[in-house]
């Protein structure tokens, strides 16, 4: 067997087992908590079952027809492959819809849209992404004259490749879910942060130095993120796709199988980074997953720092009570009985009477 697919199914399987596990996890928190599931955690919840689905059932199935070349028919190589274009391809359009619903939320105030409720809007946004996602990605399915063409070519080895044509790679998956997806997220983030530097810029003469300075830095973390969110977006996405363009149109520059190989991995790659930009970056999300991985040890931590205080509280009273008795005993209260103060009353009234007067 060729050692570069070894590596190739190594790599894919670790990251696999990376993607199920992180989302899963965010899968579980969502679930678990009630006080995370907003309209906007929402959006991660599904963003997170998207590309579970994709880390425990694509890219297993790639990495079992990359070692073994099955299944040997036209039709089933055709399936395996576009299972993992349809939740590729959802979990690009979830990232759109987030970018829609921050953009309504945030530029479109008093505007139809926004007239609507979040929840009403996420649910429509979130039924867009998984049907067009799904109905993008299944083309190849459908397109009788393609898949003559294909099936007649096919030679009973599974590659993707053989059963997924380039036009459909770059004319409508690169084009129409890479490319366009990505103007619109750019369009929607940029207009997000004009938005907020004229409002900062309205009312910056009504706020105080430390208010101001931390708005700024607000809006500059904001920035980050906005600008991590298209960087590792399109460092993600368009190596692989550039590489099917050059194939496509410079057939003389055919890239190697190294190259389509790591690109993608790559790819996959942004399913693994989606839980820690958009759940793992949320203060609930954060606030339960500390709880998660803490539960145990807080229980532990509890109980001891009960004992702890309960010894300590123990301690201190017997302490004071000692500390009293002690004082008591060094310090004894003098009683003075009755006859003592009428004797000693006699005895100033004798010596006032001695006192000759004056005349």
């Amino acid at each position: 067997m060729d050692p570069l697919r070894i590596v190739y199914s190594i790599a894919e399987l670790l990251l696999s087992l990376h993607i199920s596990l992180s989302n899963l996890l965010v899968l579980w928190v969502y679930l678990r908590t009630q006080h995370i599931r907003t309209v906007t955690n929402t959006y991660i919840f599904s963003l997170a079952l998207t590309d579970f689905l994709a880390g425990t059932i694509g890219i297993p199935l790639t990495v079992y027809t990359v070692l073994t070349r099955a299944p040997h028919s036209y039709m089933p190589c055709l399936a395996i492959h576009s299972i993992l274009c349809v939740l590729c391809t959802i979990s690009t359009f979830h990232l759109l819809a987030i970018a829609i619903d921050k953009y309504v939320s945030i530029c479109c105030k008093g505007q139809l849209m926004q007239q609507t409720s979040r929840y009403q809007r996420a649910v429509v946004l979130l039924t867009m992404a998984w049907t067009m996602g799904a109905l993008v990605a299944i083309l190849p399915l459908f397109s009788v004259q393609n898949s003559d063409r294909m099936r007649k070519n096919f030679t009973g080895e599974c590659h993707f490749t053989h059963v997924i044509g380039y036009h459909y790679l770059v004319y409508v998956i690169f084009f129409g879910t890479i490319i366009l997806p990505t103007i619109l997220i750019i369009f929607c983030y940029t207009s997000i942060y004009s938005r907020i530097r004229d409002d900062e810029q309205q009312i910056k003469c009504f706020l105080r130095g430390r208010e101001r300075e931390r708005r700024i830095r607000s809006r500059r973390k904001l920035i980050r993120v906005l600008l991590m969110l298209v960087l590792t977006y399109s460092i993600c996405w368009y190596p692989l796709y550039l590489l099917n363009t050059v194939d496509l149109f410079f057939t003389q520059y055919h890239s190697t199988t190294a190259m389509t190989l790591s690109a993608v991995v790559l790819s996959h790659f942004s399913c693994a980074i989606n839980p820690l930009i958009y759940a793992y970056g949320m203060p609930g999300f954060k606030q339960a997953l500390r709880q998660f991985f803490c539960l145990t040890t807080n229980d532990k931590n509890y109980q001891n720092s009960t004992y702890v205080c309960s010894a300590i509280t123990t301690n201190k009273t017997r302490s004071i009570s000692v500390d009293t008795r002690t004082t008591i005993r060094r310090n004894p209260t003098r009683k003075i009985s009755a006859p003592i103060i009428q004797h000693r009353r006699q005895s100033r009234t004798a010596a006032h009477s001695q006192i000759p007067y004056d005349r």
